[in-house]
């Protein structure tokens, strides 16, 4: 008998399901807000990632009196869109982020902003992407770079108004933001009634040689995304009166520059006035002495991924104790926010909050070492 209940209530406690214990969700800690930045530190793009995380690293060293702290990590994505969408949900679902900060180039149409639209957790943009209010995640998406198309109007009105246009060298990789670059280009100069040059690819054999080519009989140049493939074509170009002007891409950054040597006084690129030391509202001159005794001088890039941890405190500690992602999704959009790069904007309709009248074209002065205004801010059509 005692055989015969022993195997009843085994066969009982096979037949329960086993109790599932729920998932604990990590703690929160009063006053501490955790943010995950997702930047390419090594593989294509690790340049730029580097010079946004060392400008995040300088505010987190700077003292605050905020009433809410950020706690920062910082994730490598290495230039991988599927480690890009792993580490958005690792961050939210497994370390419990608050907010993100992606430093990489995104569009409307990327997958990525679907996970941000699943993970709902307010999700800064540091490099240019067009308005994503009423994209997949555009609720929780907000972009601090003015939009490729913004930045495509203020090159193109500077080479109508120096009389650079045609002939025009137009090169590009195919990269996702030289291919999204080079499309609002193009579309500018059709919107302007101007035959836009068909596109040199550079990644093809004999791309780098033709561009060298079409360099040489060229008013202008203009090379979308990254600028650090394109030296070696930069280089090839006499420095000399009538050497065509080269335009580069919102993307670049300061040692892409110097790294040309003398072909640094060839190129023109947009960034922010602010960058240049252009009075800017709530812009923070110890941003750059400091930024500019440990790194050189700062890119615009750099300083907008300085100014996305300062906003995100700003909208914390403005209810400290309200600080769920609805509510401070709700504060950012209500936001106006000076920082070094510019006055930033938002409401619930506009997810781009960088103001136009900050963009400018910049050049490069070899004896100083720092970037000028090329062309006063060049307003929207």
């Amino acid at each position: 008998m005692r055989v015969l209940a022993l195997l009843a209530a085994i066969l009982v406690s096979c037949a329960t399901p086993p109790v599932v214990l729920p998932t604990p969700s990590p703690t929160r800690e009063p006053g501490v807000l955790k943010v995950a930045v997702m930047l390419n530190l090594s593989g294509q793009g690790g340049l730029s990632g580097q010079a946004q995380r060392s400008a995040m690293q300088l505010w987190i060293d700077e003292p605050s009196s905020a009433p809410v702290k950020l706690r920062v990590t910082f994730v490598d994505v290495a230039g991988s869109d599927t480690k890009l969408l792993l580490e958005v949900r690792r961050a939210v679902v497994g370390d419990g982020a608050d907010a993100l900060v992606i430093g990489v180039p995104l569009s409307v149409a990327d997958p990525t902003l679907n996970a941000i639209a699943v993970a709902a957790v307010p999700t800064l943009l540091t490099l240019p992407i067009a308005e994503p209010a009423a994209a997949p995640g555009g609720t929780f998406t907000f972009a601090l770079a003015p939009s490729p198309d913004e930045i495509a109007h203020a090159m193109a009105s500077d080479l109508v108004a120096r009389g650079l246009v045609q002939p025009m060298l137009l090169a590009s990789d195919d990269s996702r933001a030289a291919v999204g670059e080079r499309a609002a280009f193009v579309t500018e100069l059709r919107r302007r009634a101007i035959v836009a040059p068909g596109a040199v690819d550079l990644e093809t054999p004999d791309g780098p040689q033709r561009a060298r080519t079409a360099a040489a009989f060229a008013k202008s140049v203009v090379l979308t995304g990254a600028s650090a493939p394109y030296g070696d074509v930069i280089r090839s170009i006499p420095v000399a009166i009538d050497a065509p002007r080269v335009y580069l891409s919102y993307l670049t950054e300061t040692a892409d520059v110097t790294n040309l040597r003398d072909q640094s006084a060839l190129v023109t690129w947009p960034g922010s006035r602010g960058v240049v030391g252009a009075p800017v509202s709530g812009a923070s001159t110890s941003f750059f002495q400091r930024f500019a005794d440990r790194y050189g001088a700062p890119s615009t890039i750099a300083a907008t991924a300085y100014d996305a941890l300062g906003l995100i405190q700003r909208a914390a500690s403005a209810a400290p104790s309200e600080t769920d992602a609805a509510r401070l999704r709700q504060r950012l959009e209500a936001t106006t926010f000076g920082g070094v790069v510019t006055r930033y904007s938002f409401t619930p309709m506009r997810h781009l909050g960088f103001g136009i009248e900050d963009l400018a074209l910049l050049r490069w002065n070899a004896q100083t070492g720092r970037a000028f205004v090329a062309a006063r801010p060049v307003e929207p059509a």
